[in-house]
């Protein structure tokens, strides 16, 4: 049998998909009242359209608040002593021990 692991594609973050679902459902709704706009003028419709522009603004104002605190949690995240910084730093400086052991061992091969 075949020793050899297959590696998944890496997912993306929840929260990523979340921000993306949300926005592609904001352009569905937002389309969605455009072509209710169209076709209310095209059969002349004649009242206001309040309860159109609160149909598109309010999905997008509730959308800036969730982007501001996904941004806000980034932020966070990758900043010296978030989970992300310090996690990658760490895994720097191991990296940076390792090379540094290799030069050595190397450098002693060489002389000796």
């Amino acid at each position: 049998m075949n020793n050899r692991t297959r590696r998944r594609p890496k997912r993306k973050e929840f929260s990523k998909q979340i921000m993306a679902r949300e926005m592609a459902l904001l352009w569905i709704v937002t389309l969605g009242v455009l072509g209710l706009a169209f076709y209310s003028v095209k059969e002349s419709f004649d009242a206001s359209f309040p309860w159109l522009t609160a149909m598109v603004s309010l999905p997008w104002a509730a959308w800036s608040v969730s982007k501001t605190g996904y941004t806000m949690k980034s932020m966070k995240e990758n900043t010296q002593g978030g989970i992300i910084y310090d996690s990658a730093m760490s895994e720097m400086e191991e990296k940076k021990a390792f090379v540094e052991d290799l030069r050595k061992g190397l450098e002693n091969d060489v002389a000796g």
